[in-house]
């Protein structure tokens, strides 16, 4: 299994991520975060191999708080904004995904 922790200030983005991961048979969701700082004490205590992280949070953004881990897991950083793409890049991310069309919706989507 590869453990998971989905970060996102945005309810309904954080409950697509967790839906989304939940489909995927070999995704642990570890912990479902409101921001960094929640994540960080989560990581603290038990490590995680992907961190699925949005970018544009209050207090500490994605970015910074992925540039300030010791020991960095892969990350996916999911986000509405295609303008960080290039710095997501920047520190070996996975990839830049956008929930932007999914999290206008009050539902997971239907297959």
């Amino acid at each position: 299994m590869i453990r998971c922790i989905a970060i996102d200030d945005e309810p309904l983005a954080l409950k697509q991520l967790e839906f989304y991961i939940s489909k995927v048979d070999f995704l642990e969701l570890e912990a479902a975060c409101h921001s960094a700082v929640d994540a960080s004490k989560v990581l603290d205590s038990q490590p995680a191999d992907v961190l699925f992280c949005d970018i544009n949070m209050p207090d500490l953004d994605g970015m910074s708080f992925v540039k300030s881990l010791a020991s960095q897991p892969m990350v996916v950083f999911t986000t509405a904004y295609s303008e960080y793409a290039v710095e997501g890049f920047k520190v070996d991310a996975i990839t830049c995904s956008s929930l932007s069309d999914s999290t206008n919706s009050k539902k997971p989507p239907s297959r």
